[in-house]
């Protein structure tokens, strides 16, 4: 029996050079079934002239602004709906996979598993982790034992179902999913996955990490995770969102002081770094996901 085909989903956002690395890197896999589609995002530049071009075997479309990652993936997702796919490989531009990878992810699928991620590492620092699966706080939701910024051993080797799956690679069991609904819009960009692994999970779907499939993730190892004035804005807004969500299925109090504890520290280093552009745009991410469950 042929192996189903797996719709790989790739977003683009002014990052055309880069996104046709990941998508050569993505044709040298030794899983054949697979098809590729590329949607640009809005980027309003040359990006798509650029990726029709250069993936004459892509499927190339644009969307007229820029979505956000949920609702770009959603369209994605949709279409593979549409054309009547069972399997789809989320893919950020920025992830890079093993020629294996999709193979070894296939075979760990099973009609109960939602979502199944490879285990993660820092491009730069390729013996390092920067995902390898996590756990869920019981009072407080955030995510546990990530592994990141850990060297892979032992303790990492094991396929296993975890609470949280992150967006940077996911295999999606399309009709399993949805079952209960794609990623919530509301989330324009951050979050998005982490509400998405605990509604799939309260749906009594798995998710599951395969240790032996790999992704290779282009983020720096040093930078010590700093953040755009952007991406701390969305950050900031998206949490109030989440947990806002989902405190009942945690510790509603512990998590307002927690959250408190973190924004204070935030917002102390940010003024200590005298980055007044990051403190404002996070401080306004906070206001506006606070105004934003309001209307919910």
């Amino acid at each position: 029996m042929n192996p189903p085909t797996i719709l790989a989903i790739i977003l683009n956002w002014k990052q055309p050079e880069l996104t046709i690395e990941c998508v050569q890197v993505l044709q040298t896999s030794t899983y054949q079934a697979l098809d590729i589609l590329v949607i640009d995002n809005g980027s309003g530049d040359n990006s798509v002239e650029l990726l029709q071009r250069k993936l004459p075997n892509c499927i190339i479309l644009s969307l007229p602004q820029n979505l956000g990652f949920a609702a770009g993936c959603n369209f994605g997702l949709r279409w593979a709906q549409d054309h009547k796919y069972r399997w789809a490989m989320l893919l950020n531009n920025d992830a890079f996979v093993t020629p294996n990878t999709l193979k070894l992810l296939m075979e760990a699928t099973a009609t109960d598993i939602g979502l199944l991620s490879p285990k993660i590492f820092y491009e730069n620092q390729p013996e390092f982790l920067w995902f390898a699966g996590a756990k869920q706080h019981v009072y407080l939701l955030e995510m546990r034992e990530t592994g990141q910024g850990e060297q892979d051993g032992p303790k990492w080797q094991k396929t296993r179902d975890v609470d949280y799956l992150v967006g940077t690679g996911l295999l999606v069991n399309i009709m399993a999913v949805s079952r209960v609904g794609l990623l919530d819009e509301s989330y324009f960009m951050y979050y998005e996955d982490l509400d998405w692994s605990i509604r799939l999970r309260q749906a009594g779907l798995r998710l599951r990490l395969v240790a032996n499939a790999h992704l290779f993730h282009r983020v720096s190892f040093s930078s010590g995770g700093q953040s755009t004035p952007t991406q701390l804005y969305y950050q900031a807004k998206s949490s109030v969102i989440f947990f806002s969500q989902h405190a009942n299925k945690g510790h509603p109090f512990l998590i307002l002081l927690y959250r408190l504890g973190s924004t204070c520290k935030r917002v102390s280093n940010l003024l200590w770094q005298r980055n007044m552009p990051a403190l404002f745009a996070f401080l306004k991410g906070l206001k506006d996901g606070w105004q934003e469950t309001k209307k919910g």
